[in-house]
Order: C-alpha cells, then structure tokens, then sequence
C-alpha cells in the first residue's frame, strides 16, 4: 500500500493535502489509540473496580502507548493529552482521597490541557501543529514559518476552549444537583467543541489565505 503524499508549499504557495479518504484512513488509529481504546477501558475498569479501576487501566494503557511511540517513533499528540489528562485526574483524586471528586476530574484535566496548550507554544512547535500532524502529513510543509504561525493561532485558541470549559464546569459542579451537571456539562462541552473545531478550521482557512497559501485536497499534480 503506498502511503499518501506528503504536502508541500510549491512556488505557488499551494499546500497539497491527500485526499479526505486518505486523512481518514491516516486518523482513524490514532483516534483508536488515544481515545476511543482508553475512555473503553475507563469504563470497563470503573464497572469493576470503581473509579481508580477504571482510571489505572486507561492510565496503564495510555502510558504503555506512549512508551512504544516514543521507543519507535512519532508520537502522537491525543496520547500525550490522554496521559495529561488522566494523570490530572489521579492527582485530584489522591490528594483529595475521596473518589467522589471524579465529577471534578474533567474540570482538573481541562484546566491542565488549557495550561499544557500555552506551555507548548514557547518551544517552538505548538501543540495545535503537533496534533494535526497525527491527521495530515506535514512533513513537507510542517517547518514552514507561515504555518507554524497559523498552528499557534489555533493553539491559543484551543487553550481558551478548554480553560471556559474548566470554568464552567466548576460553576456549575458548585450550584446545580450532580445530574443536572453531568447533563448540562455534556450538552455545552459538545457544543462548545463543535464550535471550536469550525473556528479552528475557519482560523485555518483564513490564516493560510493570509499569508499567501492556497489549500489543495488529493495528489499535487506533477
């Protein structure tokens, strides 16, 4: 199976991505790995043995995953914030030792993703640029300046999607009955996501057209 093209920024400042089937086929692992694998044994290790079960078994996975990555290589952006996140979680919950302070968790870890966001943009590649590596291949264009730049953008947006939603959360973890958080949490982090991702891909859009880039889907022609 040949893999998909890399993108490059030609003289005609156009960026060839591969086609969507190929963007497709290229995430589904990752997104098996780093989330749909983890939040599976959550649940499965919380049905057994409560809350530290199921927070162990995704942690021990997550862990092992990023071990193997950083042994062979290329590392994926959702692990590091799986790992990120459930080691927040542990934390809350052993410094507390009170396993109720799971409806906490997700305020805690999306607080640490918001800081882990902004942490990253100093060192040079933002996290934003790292995790859309684990979906499009960027090696060609990845260490253009034009891009780094459109990525940061998109990083900072991310950290403040994830540091509301911390804030919310814990407004309303303080003032509503805890099924009426659990509901209402649910409801306004999916559509804040959903928001988040259309303006991640506006801010995109618009950031590449800014600086000269036009976006391209399928082989570049030769």
């Amino acid at each position: 199976m040949e893999s998909a093209p890399a993108p490059t920024v030609s003289t005609l400042s156009v960026l060839h991505l591969p086609a969507i089937g190929a963007l497709v086929r290229r995430a589904l692992p990752v997104v098996v790995e780093g989330v749909l694998v983890p939040t599976g044994l959550f649940y499965l290790g919380f049905w057994l043995g409560g809350v530290w079960g199921g927070m162990i078994a995704a942690l021990v996975w997550s862990l092992g995953a990023l071990g193997r990555r950083m042994i062979r290589g290329g590392v994926s952006g959702l692990l590091v914030l799986a790992v990120v996140t459930l080691l927040a979680r542990v934390l809350a919950t052993a410094l507390t030792g009170n396993t109720d302070v799971y409806f906490l968790q997700p305020v805690v870890g999306e607080a640490a993703l918001g800081l882990v966001f902004l942490a990253s943009l100093p060192a040079g590649r933002s996290l934003a640029h790292r995790l859309a590596h684990d979906f499009v291949p960027l090696e060609g264009a990845g260490a253009s300046p034009r891009l780094r730049r459109v990525f940061a953008a998109i990083t900072v947006l991310w950290a403040v999607v994830f540091l509301l939603l911390a804030f919310l959360g814990w407004y309303l973890l303080g003032r509503e009955t805890v099924a009426a958080y659990v509901g209402y949490r649910t409801a306004i982090a999916a559509g804040v996501k959903a928001l988040a991702i259309a303006a991640s891909y506006a801010v995109f859009r618009f950031g590449l057209r800014r600086h000269g880039i036009r976006l391209a889907f399928g082989a570049a022609p030769s």
